[in-house]
C-alpha cells in the first residue's frame, strides 16, 4: 500500500453537532445503544475513528449499519484504523481474516447454514465483501476541520499534517502530546481526537486541554464513549457483563495488545463492578485453559 496518507477536509459549521467515537471492535449492541443515546439527526455528523472490526462478534453488522445510515442521508464518516488496514492487506494477499470478523460476514450472508463456512469462503466470500473493500479503500486516514483533527492512532506534532507517516497515524502509541515546546503552530489551536490506545478505566481521557483519547476499550471494558465536539460533552453507554482481562494491573491493556503478535494470551475471567468514575472492583472468577483461548 502507498505511504501517502489521505486527508479529508470538513467545515464544522456545516453540521449542528459532531460526534466522534472509535475502536468499537465488533460491539454492535453497544454501538446501537450509542446511536440511541445521541439521537443522531441528518443535520449532525458522526465520525468513527477506526477499528470497527476484529475481537467482537458483530463487526460486519456495524459496517452494514453505517452504510445503511449513509444511504438514508445521515452524515457518517469513517477513518481507517490499523485493523481495517490489516484486513485490506490480508485480502490483497489472500490471507484469511480474523475468525470473528470472517464469521460475522458469513453469518450475515444468504448462505449462512446453507453452505459450510469453508465452502462459502472459497466460493462467495469476496463477492459478499466487495462493497466493503471498495468503501474502506476510499476512507481517509485523517479528517481535518478548521478547529479539529480526527485520527485513529495519533500524530507526529513536529511534522506537518500532509507529511505524516502512514505508520504513525495508524499505529503510534507514543505519548505524542508531551513535547509541547516543539509542537508546530498549525496544531496549537486545534483539538485532536484519537483512539487506538485504550483507557483502562473505560473513560475518555483528556491528555491536554486539546488532545483527547476517545478509546474506552469497548471490547474489554464494555464501555463505549463518544464526544460531541462542539459542546465537549462526553457520552457513555455500557454493559455490565463478564469481561476478559490478562491481569489486574495498570498494564492490563498493554498485555492484551500482544494479541496482535502472539497466538495465545493467558486470559482470566473477571467480574467487573463499575463505579461512578470507571471500574471499581475486579473479582477473579476463572482461569481459562488453553483450548478456550484458541481463536
Amino acid at each position: 500500500m502507498e505511504n501517502k496518507i489521505k486527508i479529508e477536509k470538513i467545515n464544522e459549521n456545516d453540521y449542528d453537532r459532531i460526534f466522534v467515537m472509535s475502536d468499537i471492535h465488533g460491539q454492535y449492541d453497544l454501538f446501537l445503544k450509542m446511536l440511541k443515546e445521541i439521537a443522531l439527526k441528518r443535520e449532525d455528523l458522526m465520525i468513527i475513528a477506526g477499528d470497527i472490526c476484529d475481537r467482537g462478534e458483530k463487526s460486519y453488522e456495524i459496517y452494514m449499519k453505517c452504510m445503511k445510515m449513509i444511504k438514508l442521508g445521515y452524515n457518517v464518516k469513517f477513518i481507517l484504523g490499523n485493523h481495517e488496514d490489516m484486513m485490506l492487506e490480508d485480502l490483497e494477499n489472500d490471507y484469511p481474516l480474523r475468525y470473528e470478523t470472517e464469521f460475522s460476514i458469513y453469518r450475515n450472508s444468504k448462505y449462512f447454514n446453507k453452505k459450510s463456512m469453508e465452502k462459502w469462503c472459497e466460493e462467495n466470500f469476496f463477492k459478499e465483501i466487495k462493497w466493503l473493500v471498495k468503501w474502506l479503500k476510499n476512507c481517509p486516514l485523517v479528517i481535518s476541520g478548521n478547529e479539529n483533527i480526527f485520527v485513529h492512532a495519533g500524530l507526529d506534532l513536529q511534522t506537518k499534517l500532509e507529511k505524516q507517516e502512514r505508520e504513525t497515524v495508524l499505529w503510534t502509541r507514543d505519548e505524542f502530546w508531551l513535547n509541547e515546546e516543539s509542537v508546530l503552530e498549525e496544531y496549537r489551536s486545534k483539538n485532536i481526537y484519537f483512539g487506538h490506545t485504550p483507557n483502562i478505566n473505560g473513560r475518555i481521557s483528556e491528555k491536554t486541554d486539546k488532545i483527547w483519547d476517545i478509546d474506552c476499550g469497548a471490547f474489554f471494558t464494555h464501555f463505549l464513549g463518544c464526544v460531541e465536539v462542539k459542546s465537549k460533552e462526553k457520552i457513555y453507554v455500557f454493559e455490565n457483563e463478564f469481561i476478559q482481562f490478562s491481569e489486574v494491573s495498570g498494564k492490563v491493556f498493554l498485555e492484551l495488545w500482544n494479541e496482535e503478535v502472539a497466538d495465545f494470551i493467558d486470559f482470566e475471567k473477571y467480574k467487573i463492578k463499575n463505579g461512578k468514575n470507571g471500574i471499581k472492583e475486579i473479582k477473579i472468577l476463572k482461569k481459562l485453559d488453553r483450548k478456550e483461548k484458541e481463536r
